[in-house]
């Protein structure tokens, strides 16, 4: 099982790659992007994702938005500058807390965006703290994904919404199936994916209510192909990189594969990307 340092440790490696892959310092963000008939190019697909679960959650100025997994802020800081809405971001990586931090001042959002190291599976916030929990691409992390809902229903005021997107698995894989997405996710510091249908349930059994689902799959799929693209120079480069550094670690090592995992194991319908939206009740 990965620990927080683990995951911590991944996304502080794995930086490197980003801003060289996914225009980091434009986008600030690393989650995959929603393409649709309004974008034409990546950073609009990267924006576009946050306008999609805003609408989904009728997110307004009046709300306080807990970006539960923050990266270095930029859905944040899209909501703050394009909403008007307080937010907090949460991450484990104090090196993203600190980026993100510094950016809501660059932006000069900080009285309204703000960035704390914390594990959202067991914050320090008081209960009904938060009106909208949003969470892009991290819930993934979670070893237990009760445990995220768990927090995130004591969190959200009565009313609230818990919006995610998010990656998940095929029920029922064959070993050789399953053995690919695990290869996958151990490279990005995830234990395992949840199904669709086990997160549905759970999402009732902790008390949420009004439960919308929606396929992106179709949507993320041109950024799932990038990744992909760049894993042929990134191979070759990461192949020199650790002959001339023999410390590399292991995250170094794995994070070049999953570029070409992610996309064959889609290509093969082995998972697909939902976006959930479930209220407190």
């Amino acid at each position: 099982m990965f620990s927080n340092k683990d995951i911590e440790q991944y996304y502080d490696v794995s930086a490197t790659h980003y801003n060289k892959v996914w225009n980091l310092k434009k986008s600030r963000s690393l989650h995959y992007g929603y393409w649709d008939a309004t974008t034409k190019h990546f950073h609009d697909a990267m924006m576009n994702i946050n306008k999609i679960l805003s609408t989904k959650a009728s997110i307004t100025n009046t709300h306080h938005v807990l970006d539960a997994g923050c990266g270095i802020g930029g859905s944040a800081l899209w909501l703050a500058k394009n909403i008007g809405c307080k937010v907090t971001g949460i991450s484990l990586s104090a090196k993203q807390v600190a980026t993100a931090n510094q950016l809501a001042l660059y932006e000069q959002v900080q009285h309204i965006a703000h960035f704390e190291q914390q594990d959202f599976t067991n914050t320090t916030f008081a209960d009904a703290s938060f009106d909208i929990i949003w969470a892009i691409e991290s819930v993934c992390h979670a070893p237990q994904k009760a445990a995220f809902i768990s927090e995130a229903y004591r969190l959200l005021k009565p009313g609230g919404k818990l919006i995610i997107a998010d990656f998940f698995k095929k029920d029922q894989l064959t070993l050789k199936d399953a053995q690919l997405i695990k290869r996958w996710a151990e490279g990005w510091a995830i234990d395992d994916f949840d199904t669709k249908e086990n997160f549905h349930e759970t999402l009732i059994q902790k008390g949420f209510h009004n439960i919308d689902v929606a396929d992106a799959t179709t949507n993320i799929k041109p950024s799932a192909k990038r990744l992909y693209w760049a894993y042929f120079p990134g191979v070759i480069g990461g192949w020199l990189y650790r002959i001339t550094h023999k410390k590399v670690t292991t995250f170094g090592k794995k994070n070049i594969d999953t570029a070409y995992l992610q996309y064959t194991s889609l290509q093969k319908h082995l998972w697909t990307y939902q976006i959930f939206c479930g209220t407190k009740q």
